[in-house]
């Protein structure tokens, strides 16, 4: 069997901060490091918003510090750009990594028969997601006949979240028909800070739970919200998206990184 961990949305900050001066995102990553070694995983993949301001001044602090983080994982990992990520600084920090079409920072691999493939889906400096002509071409270079996972951050459709369905992805029909006649079993996704999951395109679309905060599925949109009400964010136990790949099938799974708060027997 070939396991690999999803990891997303970990929105690191500078050494001795605090995410919005309130979250301790760091001590989660550390956390969910932990619970990944036990799972003993083949392969970890992050897909992106690693870090907070990753394109601006902060960034290489912010990046120096996750790296300090993921350096305690005992698999290999591979990494995605979210769009708090910086590309350069990305590359700076982990120069390790082995990614292709440059500028973007794309990956493609063999796990046992299942073609992993990660997609750059990152408009730098923008909450939008995209699927440029350059990124059509690569990844239908990319695609043959293997079962694929493709993991990219932003969701190529709506994923009916109010909040996070107002932040579009453009060319999501390139995708859908780069895709086509492929053998794509799932494209798996972060960005959106809930696990949630839609048929599209003739394959499954699954967004998995963030590392740092999630946001509420029925979060109002952006002008549906009171001006008096603040957009309240939930601190809550982590959990880690798990693809076991054996025999042909892949099996998903969403797994506790941290002790349940109480058990049943059953």
């Amino acid at each position: 069997m070939t396991r690999i961990v999803q990891l997303t949305d970990s929105h690191i900050t500078a050494r001795g901060t605090l995410w919005k001066d309130q979250v301790d995102n760091a001590a989660r990553l550390r956390l969910q490091v932990s619970a990944v070694n036990a799972l003993a995983p083949d392969l970890v993949v992050h897909s992106g918003d690693l870090v907070e301001m990753g394109p601006f001044a902060e960034g290489p602090a912010e990046y120096d510090h996750a790296a300090e983080i993921l350096a305690d994982l005992s698999a290999p990992l591979r990494l995605l750009p979210g769009n708090h990520d910086g590309r350069a600084a990305m590359r700076a920090a982990f120069p390790e990594q082995e990614w292709q079409g440059a500028p973007y920072l794309n990956f493609s691999a063999d796990l046992d028969g299942l073609h992993l493939v990660g997609l750059d889906s990152v408009v730098e400096r923008q909450t939008e997601g995209d699927f440029p002509p350059a990124q059509a071409a690569w990844l239908g270079g990319a695609l043959d006949d293997r079962p694929t996972l493709i993991v990219l951050h932003h969701p190529p459709c709506p994923m009916g979240l109010p909040f996070m369905d107002g932040f579009r992805f453009d060319n999501g029909p390139a995708l859908a028909c780069t895709i086509a006649g492929h053998n794509v079993l799932r494209l798996a996704c972060g960005h959106v800070h809930a696990d949630v999951a839609v048929h599209w395109a003739g394959t499954v679309v699954a967004a998995a739970d963030a590392g740092s905060v999630h946001i509420p599925p029925d979060m109002p949109a952006f002008d549906a919200l009171p001006p008096e009400e603040d957009r309240r964010a939930g601190i809550e136990p982590l959990r880690l998206r798990v693809f076991d790949w054996q025999d042909g099938q892949l099996s998903v799974k969403t797994l506790a990184a941290e002790p349940p708060a109480a058990f049943a027997v059953i």
